[in-house]
């Protein structure tokens, strides 16, 4: 293990078991605890470590030293190969660099083969010289994970065993991070690593040992599992939790990539008094075997628990704000190997509302489990339009021994989840407008410091996106900045949010980059969280505060909530801080949009004017209105002076979709335009248009550009035909594959308005297309949730 400022970096504290008391032991992860033989592992540590000869290549060698140059290290792969081959597996030899290779044996599942949980230690030492036994650092911890494959060999799991040592990890966790690198490439679906470094040394007998971990990835859930599995098999373990948990060992090349990972190692206070030197050996008299074997049942038994899918765990894809008032459905699969409860026991969507006047009590919807599948189905009732709702999920075992809920960290049973999480999923029910949009082709409405530009290497909407360095790695003890120049108005809100597309490789622990938020012009700065941000740690990152570092591979989409800001005018910036030492390709933005959600009382689907033989009919329908008194229709002929012509009564509240029109008898003989002003009984009211009619004009056959653009989840797409005849607007995805159709029928000379509800379709970039007649035309539209 490289240990360097693990106390300072570290904040100690113990967890306890799960709060509705002990978990059901399993008879086959007893059975396989029970198997953990110490003298196989002592063993093991013998003849890495050098105390005793060996065979490898069918001859007799002691390995003297696995350090990266001595030809102890490649003895030792080559003994590591033999044993996975001993054991029935065909080892794979990765290469990473002349001198370095990682070796590793895959048990493959038979119900998720492409679902890894994964066992690893480093195989390599220290010191550099010719001896250099390294038998805790990390004989110990490369035995477990062979003992782990001896033992697990002889069963079936659903899932997918890598039993993984690495190499180099003594310089700087080479081997690990290469084979972590691979695999995020690879888009390999890591389920959870659990690492062993240090795992024999306890001077004083009193069994404590610490799991580091991070909010990152399935890292905090195999933390709590392992407590668990300590408590419920009688291990008796003294676990304390490191959180934010060290990056000097191979678990911190997963959090890197984004997988879940923990390290299980010796108590730092009780560290081996002989790290890295050559009297690191096995006849130490506290090299304590009774330790090495609890600390070994421990990490193969909670490994085991994870591959029999004895845990629960809640997937579930957020629910999108929506701007009609119809019931709201979700759904949520639960991963378990266990019976789930049923009746009162069964899973639970709690839900509260804020419609004004802060957020009620949580009321609770049980969920429907779908046919043949783990697959729940909720129902939220309609809500009224201007509706703020919160929900998380929740579902228990049978027996009330095993809670899970989404968000994560709520708790209780019988039902499940009394006890909700401190955060919680949230949607609005609310009329959306686009405040800011940029599509990160210029910098016109940023103001940049240093290098902060455009580029064309990477993106999500041609041809660019933002960067904090568009002509490589950014400059070592950089601090720059991209601020946006003109300020967005909260104000009158229900609620707002900040998204946008962002991808990153920053020097973990060190380099970050923040986006931040100004209520006062720059004067002061606060960082946001939002999906895809880490805890600030160490000495140059501040501590405790969301930003971005490590690798984020792919392009994905962050969204922020912005509700604490309502009634604020506010900034926003990108800040990137650099050290000295590390420089890597820095961040990439592209497509921001700030959303804002307000009260409107009707929701107006579409408006259309449509020249007849000597009148103009007006032309528009509601999804759902509340409280709608009525529209009152206006006319002008220079967009400055309006004449109101008549009011057409509404339908107060309803949830149906409504038709309504209005004809202009004696329209003007020149071009004019027409709005629709929706008036509530409270004297609320929301101006639609104007829509442009031409009695005398000459028509022309166009398609406009949809507006908004981007947009979530609906936009308007504005036409005009020449004649009256067929007309057909549909929309397609990129592939040419037909979406919808908007229209397909008979219409009208003049210019029309349609409303697209992409409510059902996923963000990205689709193609609508006009027919009638001869003319065809084609635009792209985008959208982005």
């Amino acid at each position: 293990m490289i240990k360097s400022f693990r106390i300072a970096l570290a904040i100690i504290f113990v967890l306890f078991a799960i709060e509705s008391g002990q978990a059901q032991q399993s008879t086959i992860v007893q059975n396989i605890i029970n198997q953990v033989n110490i003298d196989t592992l002592v063993q093991f540590v013998k003849e890495l470590s050098g105390n005793v000869p060996t065979k490898i290549g069918g001859q007799p060698y002691t390995i003297l030293s696995r350090h990266k140059n001595q030809p102890g290290n490649d003895k030792a792969q080559q003994w590591i190969q033999e044993k996975f081959q001993q054991y029935g597996f065909t080892p794979v030899v990765q290469s990473f660099s002349t001198t370095g290779k990682n070796v590793y044996a895959v048990q493959t599942g038979t119900e998720f083969p492409n679902k890894k949980y994964m066992i690893c230690a480093h195989f390599d030492d220290m010191p550099s010289g010719t001896t250099a036994p390294g038998a805790d650092d990390n004989a110990s911890g490369t035995a477990a994970v062979l003992e782990a494959a001896r033992i697990l060999r002889n069963y079936s799991f659903p899932f997918t065993i890598v039993y993984a040592l690495w190499d180099e990890e003594e310089q700087g966790l080479i081997g690990s991070e290469y084979y972590a690198e691979q695999a995020s490439l690879a888009g390999d679906s890591i389920m959870g690593v659990i690492n062993l470094d240090m795992i024999a040394w306890d001077s004083n007998n009193d069994s404590k040992a610490e799991i580091h971990t991070r909010p990152i990835g399935s890292s905090n859930l195999i933390t709590s599992k392992m407590y668990e599995v300590n408590t419920t098999y009688g291990l008796g373990v003294v676990l304390s939790t490191i959180n934010p948990g060290s990056t000097y060992s191979d678990h911190a090349s997963f959090w890197t990539s984004g997988y879940g990972a923990i390290l299980l190692i010796e108590l730092d206070g009780d560290f081996n008094a002989y790290y890295h030197t050559v009297n690191d050996l096995v006849t130490q008299a506290s090299f304590n075997k009774p330790y090495f074997a609890k600390l070994s049942k421990l990490a193969i038994g909670t490994l085991a628990t994870f591959l029999l899918n004895l845990n629960l765990t809640i997937q579930h894809t957020p629910f999108a704000s929506i701007n009609t008032s119809s019931p709201i459905n979700l759904s949520a699969t639960v991963v378990s190997g266990l019976e789930m409860g049923t009746g009162a026991a069964g899973p639970k969507l709690y839900y509260r509302v804020n419609q004004g006047s802060g957020y009620g009590q949580f009321a609770a919807v049980s969920g429907t489990p779908a046919e043949g599948t783990t697959v729940y189905n909720f129902t939220i009732p309609a809500q009224p339009m201007g509706t703020s709702v919160q929900y998380y999920i929740a579902a228990q075992d049978v027996a009330g021994a095993v809670v899970a809920t989404s968000p994560a960290g709520g708790s209780g049973v019988n039902p499940p989840g009394g006890t909700p999480p401190s955060t919680f999923h949230h949607f609005y029910v609310a009329q959306s407008t686009v405040a800011f949009t940029d599509s990160a082709n210029s910098t016109s409405q940023w103001t940049t410091t240093y290098s902060w530009g455009t580029t064309t290497s990477k993106y999500v909407s041609p041809p660019t996106s933002f960067t904090d360095s568009p002509s490589g790695n950014y400059l070592a003890n950089t601090n720059s900045s991209m601020m946006m120049n003109n300020a967005v108005d909260l104000s009158n809100i229900l609620g707002a949010n900040l998204s946008f597309d962002v991808q990153f490789d920053i020097e973990t622990d060190w380099d970050y980059c923040q986006i931040q938020i100004t209520t006062d012009n720059g004067s002061s700065w606060t960082p946001l969280a939002g999906q895809y941000t880490n805890l600030g740690t160490g000495s140059f990152q501040p501590n405790g505060q969301p930003l971005y570092d490590g690798v984020q591979s792919s392009w994905v989409r962050e969204n922020i909530d912005l509700s604490p800001y309502a009634g604020k005018q506010v900034k926003f910036r990108f800040w990137l801080r650099s050290d000295g030492s590390l420089q890597k390709d820095g961040i990439y933005i592209d497509n921001l949009t700030v959303s804002k959600y307000s009260v409107v009382p009707v929701e107006l689907s579409s408006m259309s004017a449509q020249v007849g033989e000597g009148v103009i009919n007006l032309y528009w329908t509601t999804g759902s209105e509340v409280n709608n008194r009525g529209f009152e229709i206006s006319r002008s002929a220079d967009k400055k002076s309006w004449e109101v012509l008549g009011f057409v009564d509404g339908y107060g509240t309803t949830s149906e979709p409504k038709s309504y029109a209005f004809t202009d008898s004696k329209p003007l003989n020149s071009k004019s335009w027409y709005t629709i002003k929706q008036v509530d009984f409270d004297g609320t009211a929301k101006v639609y248009g104007p829509v442009e009619a031409d009695l005398l004009g000459s028509l022309t056959y166009s398609l406009e550009q949809n507006y908004p653009n981007p947009f979530n989840p609906t936009t308007s797409i504005k036409f005009s035909i020449l004649k009256k005849g067929w007309v057909s607007l549909a929309v397609f995805d990129l592939l040419g594959r037909e979406i919808t159709t908007l229209i397909n029928k008979e219409t009208e000379a003049g210019t029309h308005t349609v409303n697209f509800d992409a409510s059902e379709l996923v963000s990205g970039i689709y193609v609508y297309q006009l027919k009638s007649a001869d003319f065809i035309s084609t635009k792209k539209m985008m959208l982005v949730k």
